[in-house]
């Protein structure tokens, strides 16, 4: 009973982000695509109310965190909206290919999930400290100040908070924490945007190449999460923000709108994990280098809109460190301690160790492959995909800026944390080249619809 109690409390999640995800503004008009982006908009604003009553000293439950969401969400609801789109009339070629990835979208889920449920890919943070918080918070029924400058903290007390307040909300209904249910959740963190995905990619290159791409991503993602144990750690959250912020940016050529989502994705990905910032910075220079290529005077408009969405959020967190004395910002990142050269051969040693991602790294290869076809027999179609590619060179060198640092042990520490950290890169290096490599349209050559063609393998243009 308390392992469906806490099933149940996650649904109330996309109701929270339907403010966000039915709105106008984000212009989401496929309904599957809508509740995906809407569980991940609800545990964004789940986590700033939460992260603001406990600095105002206000004590958390349900009626009062649901409320103020819940009551804004259905003003959104309420309110005329965009209509789902009509399911199209799709050929048997198109069906065949929709149930196969379906169904290999499927196998992966339940591979993540069984792999999570035996407990061979739960997380030793989370028994360490993303739980751990998540049962004191739910106690205190605030971000416990207490706890984190307590004389035996639990690790890592400046992680932001995100992960450990929306499995907290779960324990406000439960009672009780269901450790291996909590940790089964990461599952979710799989699923929520696919939907997003395949809608993004059914826009611009039709629904047979969407239903492929999201299935290898699925597949791809989810063999690396059962790998390298992400059950119940953050890596699937941080995994879920960036790919539908990556999505989001490329997405906004064809529909302004998208910019809102890449926007609110980018929050999320800054209160999930402290690195986020790191790759949210290294996409925000692909987006200006691309604009600045194809001459887009709208670069310092777009790269400021995504910069204060992102300063916004994690300075709440921040404002929270600041109002209980806790250290402000993330120390790991800035105590430089030297770089060691004598550590680049261990790094060059252990990085394909790291990068197999629970395949042999053919996730990895295959992307990576069919990107160097497009880029030898069709260079200019690599630009609009500029901000998720640049990004791989940028954070591959910013990692093992990381690790040249280290005084011992690189090979271990590489081992277990190379898998991991480099999960939002394979996902972006995936969506990346399915933007490049999407199937041209029957417009300029180029790949970007014709304005004002509807239906498969183009865009409807941004309304007036």
């Amino acid at each position: 009973m308390t392992s469906a109690i806490y099933l149940l409390s996650y649904a109330a999640l996309p109701l929270f982000g339907m403010l966000l995800a039915a709105h106008r503004v984000t212009g989401i008009d496929s309904r599957a695509a809508r509740i995906g982006f809407a569980f991940l908009a609800g545990a964004l604003l789940l986590t700033i109310e939460a992260t603001i009553f406990s600095i105002a000293g206000i004590r958390w439950n349900v009626i009062g965190l649901s409320l103020p969401l819940v009551a804004a969400s259905l003003t959104v609801l309420l309110w005329p909206r965009i209509p789902s789109s009509p399911p199209q009339l799709a050929g048997r070629r198109t069906l065949v290919a929709t149930h196969v990835a379906n169904a290999i979208v499927l196998i992966s889920v339940l591979h993540f999930a069984l792999s999570i449920i035996t407990t061979q890919s739960v997380s030793p943070d989370y028994v360490l400290f993303w739980g751990v918080k998540a049962v004191r918070f739910a106690a205190a029924a605030a971000l416990d100040p207490g706890f984190l400058l307590s004389r035996f903290p639990p690790p890592h007390v400046d992680y932001p908070p995100l992960v450990p307040v929306v499995q907290a909300w779960g324990l406000l209904f439960s009672r009780r924490m269901p450790w291996i249910t909590a940790a089964g959740m990461s599952t979710v963190w799989l699923v929520a945007p696919i939907p997003f995905i395949r809608w993004s990619l059914e826009r611009a290159f039709g629904r047979d190449f969407a239903a492929a791409v999201s299935a290898f991503w699925a597949a791809a993602m989810a063999a690396s999460f059962a790998y390298s144990g992400c059950g119940g750690n953050a890596d699937a959250t941080l995994v879920a923000y960036i790919s539908v912020a990556g999505v989001a940016i490329i997405a906004e050529r064809y529909d302004p709108r998208s910019r809102w989502i890449a926007a609110a994705a980018f929050a999320g990905a800054a209160l999930t994990k402290a690195e986020a910032l790191a790759f949210i910075g290294a996409m925000l220079f692909g987006i200006a280098v691309r604009d600045l290529l194809r001459r887009d005077a709208s670069v310092v408009r777009r790269v400021a809109l995504l910069t204060l969405s992102t300063a916004a959020s994690i300075s709440i967190w921040f404002g929270y460190q600041y109002r209980f004395g806790l250290p402000v910002g993330y120390h790991r990142f800035t105590n430089f301690q030297g770089l060691l050269l004598r550590n680049l051969p261990v790094i060059l040693t252990e990085a394909p160790k790291g990068l197999s991602a629970g395949c042999w790294g053919m996730s990895w290869l295959i992307p990576a492959a069919v990107l160097i076809c497009v880029a030898v027999r069709s260079p200019r179609r690599l630009i609009d995909a500029l901000p998720l590619l640049i990004s791989l060179p940028l954070l591959f060198a910013f990692f093992a800026f990381l690790y040249l640092q280290y005084t011992s042990g690189l090979a271990m520490q590489m081992s277990w944390t190379l898998p991991r950290v480099s999960q939002p890169l394979l996902s972006l290096l995936i969506l990346g080249t399915a933007f490049a490599s999407g199937p041209l349209q029957e417009n300029t050559g180029r790949g970007e619809p014709r304005p004002g063609t509807v239906g498969a393998g183009s865009l409807s243009p941004p309304p007036a």
